[in-house]
C-alpha cells in the first residue's frame, strides 16, 4: 500500500480511537505474528510516524508523554476495535493485512456482534413502503435508500431478520440472505416446493439462527387444501446457509386457516395461527418451530379478558428476547389503549405478564397503532413505531411516554430494528442466483460447487 493511501485511512478516525495508534500497535503485532513488512515499507512507516507524532488527548498523571498505543496488549486493542461501527471497521481493513485478518475473522465478528447486542449499539431502523430505507437510530433525520438484491419490480418483502442478516424475497419467489451493512448477499437456491394449481394454499416462512450447528436457516412451508376443509396436507422444507441445501422436515401438525407474520424468539420461529380441527370451530394458537431440533411445539396463550363496547386486535412481536403479545383496544375507529404482555419464562403459561399499557396522551397524541420495535435495556425504555411515521419512546421507570419524533420519509407499512454487523453470508455473493440446490441433503453432497473465480 502506498504511503498516501495509508495516511488517508488514518486521518479518518473515530471519537473512540486514533488510527495512528492502532497503526503503531499493528506494527508490534506484525513482529509477534511474523507478518514482516519489507524493509522499504517499514522505513516509510517509521518516517511517517516520526513526522506525525500521536499526541495524548487525555494524558494520565505521572505517565510518560511518549507512551503510545503500541504498549497496550493486543487483546485490549481488539476490545476497543469491537466497539467501532461496521462502516469504520470496513475502512480500517485497508490499514494492514493483520488488521484485515482480524476484522474478517469469525471470533472478532462474533465479539463485535455480541457487544452491539448487549449495549443496544449500532442499531438501524428499516422502513418499508414502495422502497426500503435505513435510518440510523442515533440520527433519525437521515434516511438511506437501500438496494435489496432481488428484483424490486416484482415487489419485495422482508420476511425475517437475525443478527444483522435480512431475508428478502419478491412475488416471483426470488429470495436472498442479505447484510445491508456490508452490502453482501447470497441468493437462496430455488426450492422445488411448488404451489399446487387448483388448490388453495397458505404459505409460511421463517428465518433464524441455529447456535448448535452455527447455521442460519430459512423455513418454508405450504399448506394445501382440496374442495373441503378436511382435505388438507402440508409440506415443509428447511434451507441451510452453511450447506446451501434444502431438506424436507416433518409436516406441520395443524390445519391452518390463516397465519400472521412470524416472530423469531431465541432459537425458535413463532406463528399466531387460526386453526381448525375436523368437526370443531376455529381458534387461535401460537406454534413454534425449533431451528435446532427442527420440531414443532405449541405455546400457551394467556387468558383473554374482553371489555364491553371495545374491539381488539392481537399481534405478536419479540421484545427484549421475550415473546410479546400486543393488543390494540378500540372504541369505534379510535385506539383506546394498547396492552403489552410478555412471556417471561418461555413456554410457561403462568409467566405471561402485563408489562405496561400505552394510551393516547398529550405527548403521544392520537394514533392508528403503536407497535414495539426494540427494548433498550440499558435505559429501561421501549421504542415504538407510531402509526408508521413517528417513533415513540416509553420509559418503563416513569411509566409514561417521554418523547415522540417524526421520521424522515413517507409513511411506511413495515418497520423493524436490526443490528448492523459484520456477519458474512458464505460462498460467492453474486453467483448463486442461477444455482438450484437439491432438496435432499444426501443428493446435494454429490453435487460439487464450482469455485468462485478470482479477479486478477
Amino acid at each position: 500500500m502506498e504511503l498516501n493511501n495509508v495516511q488517508q485511512c488514518m486521518v479518518q478516525t473515530t471519537e473512540t480511537i486514533s488510527l495512528y495508534r492502532v497503526h503503531a500497535s499493528v506494527t508490534e503485532f506484525d513482529k509477534r505474528e511474523t507478518f514482516l513488512l519489507s524493509v522499504e515499507k517499514r522505513k516509510k512507516r517509521e518516517t511517517f510516524l516520526e513526522e506525525n507524532p500521536c499526541p495524548n488527548p487525555n494524558p494520565i498523571p505521572n505517565s510518560a508523554e511518549t507512551a503510545t498505543m503500541a504498549s497496550l496488549p493486543w487483546d485490549i486493542i481488539v476490545n476497543i476495535l469491537s466497539r467501532l461501527s461496521v462502516k469504520d471497521l470496513l475502512r480500517y481493513r485497508c490499514v494492514s493485512k493483520p488488521l484485515c485478518s482480524l476484522i474478517d475473522g469469525p471470533d472478532f465478528i462474533k465479539m463485535h456482534l455480541n457487544h452491539s447486542m448487549e449495549t443496544n449499539s449500532h442499531l438501524s431502523l428499516i422502513r418499508a413502503d414502495l422502497e426500503l430505507r435505513s435510518v440510523d437510530l442515533d440520527n433519525l433525520d437521515s434516511a438511506v435508500l437501500l438496494n435489496p438484491p432481488v428484483n424490486e419490480g416484482l415487489g419485495k418483502d422482508i420476511v425475517g431478520h437475525c443478527h444483522g442478516l435480512l431475508l428478502v424475497t419478491n412475488r416471483d419467489g426470488d429470495t436472498a440472505i442479505w447484510n445491508p451493512a456490508t452490502r453482501k448477499h447470497r441468493k437462496v437456491p430455488i426450492s422445488d416446493l411448488k404451489e399446487n394449481p387448483g388448490k388453495f394454499e397458505i404459505g409460511v416462512v421463517g428465518f433464524g439462527y441455529d447456535p448448535v450447528n452455527d447455521d442460519y436457516k430459512f423455513l418454508r412451508m405450504i399448506h394445501y387444501y382440496g374442495r373441503d376443509i378436511s382435505s388438507f396436507h402440508s409440506e415443509v422444507k428447511v434451507y441451510s446457509l452453511k450447506t446451501n441445501t434444502w431438506k424436507r422436515v416433518a409436516d406441520f401438525p395443524y390445519n391452518v386457516m390463516h397465519c400472521a407474520n412470524g416472530v423469531l424468539v431465541g432459537n425458535s420461529w413463532h406463528w399466531m395461527l387460526g386453526i381448525q380441527y375436523q368437526y370443531s370451530s376455529a381458534f387461535e394458537i401460537v406454534v413454534a418451530f425449533d431451528l435446532v431440533a427442527e420440531s414443532y411445539r405449541k405455546i400457551p396463550l394467556p387468558d383473554k379478558k374482553k371489555n364491553k363496547g371495545q374491539s381488539y386486535l392481537t399481534t405478536m412481536r419479540e421484545l427484549g428476547e421475550w415473546l410479546c403479545l400486543v393488543t390494540h383496544h378500540k372504541v369505534g375507529e379510535m385506539v383506546d389503549h394498547v396492552d403489552i404482555f410478555v412471556m417471561k419464562e418461555y413456554g410457561v403459561k403462568e409467566s405471561w405478564t402485563k408489562l405496561f399499557s400505552v394510551a393516547p396522551s398529550d405527548v403521544a397524541g392520537s394514533f392508528e397503532f403503536a407497535m414495539p420495535l426494540a427494548y433498550l435495556r440499558s435505559v429501561h425504555q421501549v421504542l415504538f413505531d407510531l402509526s408508521g411515521d413517528k417513533l415513540m419512546v416509553y420509559d418503563l421507570k416513569r411509566k409514561r411516554v417521554v418523547s415522540v419524533k417524526e421520521i424522515s420519509g413517507p409513511q411506511c407499512d413495515l418497520s423493524l430494528v436490526y443490528v448492523r454487523s459484520l456477519l458474512g453470508v458464505g460462498g460467492s455473493d453474486e453467483n448463486n442466483s442461477e444455482k438450484k440446490a437439491g432438496e435432499n441433503a444426501d443428493k446435494s453432497k454429490k453435487q460439487k460447487q464450482q469455485p468462485s473465480r478470482k479477479k486478477k
